[in-house]
């Protein structure tokens, strides 16, 4: 007599598709959701990095100005004006001090150069800071005592603008030595 009974194999079989199809699912959701998060990390990166330069690009200008208004005699009222310091050097320079507070209008002097075309409308403007150094001798004089003429001093000045970045989270500062 022959015996009839249910094929066990092909249940099983159907079950392990379903688990393997199961663990691909997971696996290509996990793809995904790397990638996902991957496209976001980069774009943050590259919104970081246009804040930085928009920050960077105002200090510039900001630093450009202060020459420029050094030269043309724009900035002459040291002591007196807001941002143009004549810094006492044996308590160090203010804007070299890590306490230094730049969002006090009386502490810097704002930014009155070409208009600022890449910052957007909410963007700070870029702020200057200038301090009279001592004067210094031209470059080949001699400043020897013992020296037969008087050397030639001109007067040193040190510019320090500071840029915001476009959202207002950065911040540059530059600075530049004039004479």
């Amino acid at each position: 007599m022959r015996s009839h009974s249910t094929p066990l194999n092909n249940s099983k079989q159907r079950g392990v598709v379903m688990f393997v199809a199961l663990i691909l699912l997971l696996i290509l959701s996990l793809l995904g959701v790397t990638a996902a998060r991957m496209q976001t990390v980069e774009e943050r990166m590259a919104r970081n990095d246009h804040n930085r330069q928009v920050g960077q690009q105002a200090a510039e200008a900001a630093l450009r100005a202060g020459e420029s208004g050094i030269y043309t005699g724009t900035y002459s009222a040291f002591g007196t004006a807001a941002g143009l310091l004549t810094p006492l050097f044996s308590q160090g320079s203010a804007v070299t001090t890590p306490g230094y507070d730049w969002m006090t209008p009386a502490n810097y002097t704002p930014y009155a150069g070409a208009a600022l075309t890449n910052l957007p409308p909410t963007a700070r403007a870029p702020k200057i800071v200038i301090e009279v150094m001592p004067p210094a001798a031209v470059a080949g004089n001699s400043i020897a005592a013992a020296s037969l003429t008087a050397p030639t001093l001109v007067q040193v000045y040190r510019i320090t603008a500071q840029g915001v970045g476009a959202d207002n989270t950065s911040t540059t500062t530059l600075q530049s030595i004039v004479r």
